[in-house]
């Protein structure tokens, strides 16, 4: 009996830690003393069956529990409506845990504590991959324009995004470098080959002000082709002539989704 309140408490423990995590998570607050409420959620939790309490009891009794876990771990500022806000998050994680043991426990019937233990740690690390995952599309959707190469008879439309993080210039013209992958680069010159590219025997006369520039943020040591094109638009109200455009070979499409990497002075 001792063993069953010992493993009883150890995944109540378990569980009201992952709540209290993924709470803070969506209210964008490290929880503080989670272990200490996290055990007092326990404690409470495993003595509450020994006082045959009614229903409307227990519910008041959740709440009171729920509010002192929410005291203990997050700050509300002495406001009743962040309180609130917060409090309505910790139920609904409580729920999605709750509710997923529920579902887990209809379709495999009674299941052990260390299962469920296991099938929370799941659920807590599968939500915050898909949120981040979520956070990052948003994070790219905010910072995306639609931008238009044109270069002589050639135009290209593709989607940018705006790295604030993109801080290269060219070391002879001084004006900033958007870098572009090898696709866009080929639809400017598609008589070009990567390999002359590569083993840098291209003759960069053969592009409008072609030069390589030494770079630090790619590589220690590397070298990016950059060139000039006529016109560059973005979005609906910036325009600008004689544009230095980079060929990045870095992979920086495969992070953010796009074929052309801004200028942070552009926008």
């Amino acid at each position: 009996m001792e063993i069953i309140i010992e493993i009883s408490l150890c995944t109540n423990l378990f569980i009201n830690s992952f709540i209290l995590k993924l709470t803070g998570y969506f209210i964008r607050q490290n929880p503080k003393l989670w272990l200490l409420s996290s055990f007092l959620g326990a404690v409470i939790s495993i003595i509450t069956p020994l006082f045959f309490l009614s229903v409307l009891s227990k519910i008041i009794l959740q709440i009171c529990v729920a509010f002192l876990m929410i005291s203990i771990s997050f700050n509300f500022k002495n406001s009743f409506k962040n309180f609130l806000f917060i409090f309505t998050v910790f139920l609904l994680t409580t729920f999605i845990f709750g509710g997923g043991c529920y579902a887990l426990q209809n379709i495999i019937g009674q299941i052990p504590l260390f299962v469920i233990a296991i099938f929370c740690s799941f659920v807590y690390f599968l939500i915050k991959v898909i949120f981040r995952i979520q956070n990052k599309k948003n994070i790219v959707s905010n910072f995306t324009y639609k931008v238009r190469l044109v270069d002589g008879k050639k135009e290209i439309v593709e989607e940018g995004f705006l790295d604030s993080g993109n801080m290269l210039y060219d070391t002879i013209t001084k004006q900033p470098v958007i870098l572009i992958t090898y696709k866009i680069f080929h639809k400017l010159y598609d008589n070009i080959s990567l390999m002359s590219i590569l083993t840098k025997t291209l003759n960069e006369s053969s592009i409008k002000n072609g030069h390589y520039i030494k770079i630090n943020g790619i590589g220690q040591g590397t070298s990016i082709l950059v060139f000039t094109i006529d016109k560059l638009y973005v979005g609906e109200n910036h325009f600008f002539k004689n544009v230095m455009l980079g060929l990045s070979f870095s992979g920086f499409e495969k992070s953010f989704g796009k074929e052309i990497l801004l200028h942070s002075e552009l926008i």
